[in-house]
């Protein structure tokens, strides 16, 4: 049995929207998996009775010591080993969780997966992976934000690791792999950009050249490989363009637009993935609600399920 483990008092609204949220995804997983909430015993009870859940299909680790957003990432892990965000963590290092997911200090929680469960294989850094809309299906960004000033072999296994989440999780056989640039020409951008385009041609994946920013959304790649730094950038300007949307013209009661508000509210997705680490690590949305825990959580299962972690692994030994 696949047991999650939930920091229940990470992000702006813990704990209630997080036990909310687990309490959606242990009734509509009849079972699947177990749901570990990790934080202080008296209040996680007390949240779960507030909303008259008995508490089937989960569990609770006391976890007392609480972890601000605010919170230096080296500190949260030397100071406050007993919070609910580190426990997460810790719980599967020990084997006792398959998969770890908060909606707190993202930067803590990086720093939790890096420093406990570590890296698989030649893993320069773990990158953060995640879905964003285009026409007719999604596309995997990655990185999103795990890092900066990333040399040209760590782009090499993002695209590998993206590659193998693409093909496992979404379907896509042998996934087209782009690296995103200001052009189409072999010699366009940075000189970290031109000697990762030459070893992603090399790699063990189906790389398909340089895409620009505007190629994203049109699909022409499965998997997009960028630096964090941009990564971050693009991610955070399609949430500001759906947000901008929604003030604009409101939710559009068609068929069509019903799918656009289904491929572009990031609580759909409900979590960002670490691909590259030894295990299964998600953070998600500072404002997670409940429908967003819901979704990280079933992401996280199906994560560990497939084994995803395992298999980036097994791909990255293939690479000198």
């Amino acid at each position: 049995m696949i047991k999650v483990a939930l920091d229940a008092m990470g992000g702006d609204h813990a704990p209630k929207a997080i036990v909310e949220g687990a309490i959606l995804a242990a009734k509509e997983s009849q079972g699947k998996y177990v749901i570990v909430l990790t934080g202080p015993e008296d209040v996680v009870k007390s949240t779960l009775s507030s909303f008259g859940y008995n508490g089937e299909g989960m569990e609770i680790v006391h976890a007392p010591d609480l972890v601000a957003m605010d919170d230096s990432p080296t500190a949260v892990l030397k100071t406050k080993p007993n919070s609910g965000l580190v426990a997460c963590v810790s719980l599967q290092k020990a084997g006792k969780v398959q998969a770890s997911i908060s909606a707190g200090n993202s930067g803590a929680m990086m720093a939790a997966c890096l420093m406990i469960l570590g890296r698989v294989g030649n893993m320069p850094r773990p990158a953060i992976a995640c879905d964003v809309p285009s026409f007719g299906q999604k596309v995997t960004l990655l990185d999103c934000g795990a890092n900066v000033d990333e040399k040209a072999p760590t782009l090499v296994a993002f695209g590998i690791c993206g590659s193998i989440y693409s093909e496992t999780m979404l379907g896509r056989k042998n996934p087209k792999v782009g690296l995103l640039n200001m052009g189409e020409e072999e010699k366009k951008g940075t000189e970290v950009l031109q000697e990762a385009h030459q070893l992603l041609k090399q790699a063990p994946i189906n790389f398909i050249g340089n895409v620009e920013g505007r190629d994203i959304m049109k699909g022409e790649a499965d998997v997009i490989v960028t630096g964090g730094y941009t990564g971050n950038v693009v991610l955070k300007l399609m949430e500001g363009f759906y947000e901008y949307h929604l003030k604009t013209f409101g939710k559009i009661d068609s068929p069509e637009g019903k799918q656009f508000h289904m491929d572009w509210d990031y609580a759909n997705f409900g979590a960002a993935m670490l691909l590259g680490l030894k295990g299964t690590g998600l953070i998600t949305h500072g404002r997670a609600n409940a429908k967003v825990i819901k979704n990280g959580l079933d992401l996280a299962y199906r994560l560990a399920s497939n084994q995803v972690s395992e298999k980036i692994a097994a791909k990255l030994s293939q690479v000198a």
